[in-house]
C-alpha cells in the first residue's frame, strides 16, 4: 500500500425512518438519491429531493433528465415559441449534464468506510445499500465470502475493540473508477503492556492476524461512489 492515503476516524450515525414499516434505519450520511435497506422489513428505499424517505430505488439519471425536459417544455409552452422552448431546454440540459458529469464528486473514503463498518457489524443490507445498480446480489455474495474470514481473524486478536482503516489505491473521477483497501485489526499494543496479566492466553498465542480486503468502485452520474459488487466479488469468488 506504499504511496496510498490512509484514514481512520469514527463516523456518527443518523437515523432514518423506513417509509413502509417506520422502523429506524441507521446510516452514516443521508444523501439525496442515496439507496438504503430496512433491516426489519427488507424494503429498499431512497431519499427524494426533499430528503423524504420513499419506497424503491432512486431514479436513474436518464429518468431525471427526461422528467426535467418534460417539465421545462410543459411550462415554457405557455410563454415561449416552440423554437425558444427547444433552445431553453437544450441549454438547461447541457448545464445539468455538465454538473452531473463534471461537477465535484463525493469523497470515495466516506462510502468505503460505511461499507467497512457494515461488514464489521455483520450488516449485509448495509453493504448492499452502497452497491452500484445491478450489483447488489454480488455485493451480498462478497460479504458472505469475506465475513467468515473476518470472524476467523478476530479469533487471534484477544481484544474486544478494533480499528477500521481505509486505504485509497485509486480515485479516478475521469475513468469513474476507484480501488479501496479495507483493513480491520485490533488496536496496536503499547510497548510496556503486560499481556500476561491482561490476557494469559495472549502470551503464548500467535501474532494477531489483520483482516484485509480490496473493493472496486464506480462513480455514478450523481457524483456518488458506488461499490461495484460484481467486480469486487470476482476478486474473491471461489474457483469453480
Amino acid at each position: 500500500m506504499t504511496g496510498r492515503r490512509r484514514e481512520s476516524r469514527v463516523i456518527a450515525m443518523v437515523e432514518l425512518s423506513c417509509p413502509l414499516c417506520s422502523s429506524r434505519v441507521a446510516v452514516p450520511r443521508p444523501e439525496v438519491h442515496g439507496r438504503y435497506f430496512c433491516r426489519k422489513c427488507h424494503t429498499p428505499f431512497h431519499l427524494d429531493k426533499a430528503r423524504v424517505p420513499v419506497v424503491g430505488d432512486p431514479p436513474s439519471v436518464d429518468q431525471e433528465l427526461a422528467e426535467l425536459k418534460q417539465k421545462i417544455q410543459g411550462t415554457a409552452t405557455h410563454y415561449l415559441t416552440r423554437r425558444n422552448v427547444l433552445s431553453t431546454a437544450a441549454v438547461v440540459l447541457v448545464l445539468l449534464l455538465g454538473y452531473l458529469f463534471f461537477g465535484p464528486a463525493q469523497d470515495i473514503k466516506d462510502p468505503a468506510r460505511a461499507v467497512a463498518e457494515a461488514l464489521a457489524a455483520a450488516d449485509v443490507n448495509g453493504v448492499k445499500s452502497y452497491a452500484a445498480p445491478g450489483t447488489a446480489d454480488d455485493a451480498a455474495r462478497w460479504y458472505e465470502t469475506v465475513q467468515p474470514q473476518l470472524l476467523q481473524a478476530r479469533q487471534s486478536w484477544h481484544s474486544t475493540s478494533e480499528v477500521i482503516d481505509i486505504h485509497v489505491g485509486k480515485e479516478d473521477t475521469k475513468e469513474r473508477q476507484g480501488l479501496i483497501g479495507i483493513a480491520i485489526h485490533p488496536p496496536a499494543l503499547g510497548a510496556t503492556r503486560d499481556v500476561s496479566i491482561a490476557d494469559a492466553t495472549a502470551a503464548v498465542a500467535p501474532a494477531a492476524t489483520p483482516f484485509d480486503a480490496e473493493t472496486l468502485w464506480k462513480l455514478d452520474g450523481w457524483g456518488h461512489w458506488r461499490l461495484d459488487g460484481t467486480a469486487t466479488y470476482a476478486k474473491v469468488r471461489p474457483s469453480q
